[in-house]
C-alpha cells in the first residue's frame, strides 16, 4: 500500500497529494508495523521536502504523517527527525493557518516526548520561542 500511495505525493493535482498524505497518516497512527513501513518506504524525507513547498492543507496533512510516526517509540521519532522533520516543522509553526501550526505542535510534542536527546533536539531546533508564541495566540485550537 505505502509504494502505492507514494507517487501520489507527487502527483500534479494537490487534493490528490493532500488525501495520500492524509492516508499515510491514517495508516501509520494505527500501527508501529505501518509507521515503520512509512520510514522504510523512504516517505518521510518526501514528506519533509514538501513541507515547505505545499498548500496549507497538504502541510497539515503531512504534519499528521510526522506525527503519527512519531507517536509510536524513540526509534520513530528519531527517524522523522533524521529525516530533517523539526527544521520544516519549526517553519510550519510561523503560517498563517492556526491548523498547520497546531498539527506542527502536535508532531513537536510527540518527537520530544519519549527521550531527554529528543527533547534536546527539540529545543535545538528552536522550537520552544516559537511554540511559546503560539500559544500566545487568541486561536482557541492552539
Amino acid at each position: 500500500v505505502m509504494q502505492l500511495l507514494r507517487p501520489l505525493l507527487l502527483d500534479n493535482v494537490p487534493s490528490i497529494q493532500q488525501t495520500a498524505a492524509l492516508a499515510l497518516g491514517r495508516l501509520a497512527n494505527f500501527s508501529d508495523d505501518l509507521a515503520e513501513a512509512v520510514v522504510s518506504n523512504e516517505i518521510l524525507p518526501q514528506l519533509v521536502y514538501s513541507l515547505s513547498e505545499q498548500n496549507r492543507f497538504y502541510k497539515k496533512a503531512a504534519a499528521f504523517v510526522l506525527r503519527s510516526v512519531a507517536k509510536h517509540s524513540p526509534e520513530l521519532a528519531h527517524a522523522v527527525v533524521d529525516a530533517g522533520a523539526l527544521e520544516s516543522l519549526c517553519n510550519c509553526l510561523e503560517e498563517f493557518d492556526p491548523s498547520v501550526k497546531e498539527a506542527a505542535a502536535w508532531a513537536i510534542g510527540y518527537i520530544g516526548g519519549h527521550t531527554a536527546e529528543l527533547a534536546t533536539a527539540v529545543v535545538d531546533s528552536g522550537a520552544i520561542p516559537r511554540l511559546i508564541l503560539c500559544i500566545q495566540e487568541p486561536e482557541l485550537s492552539l
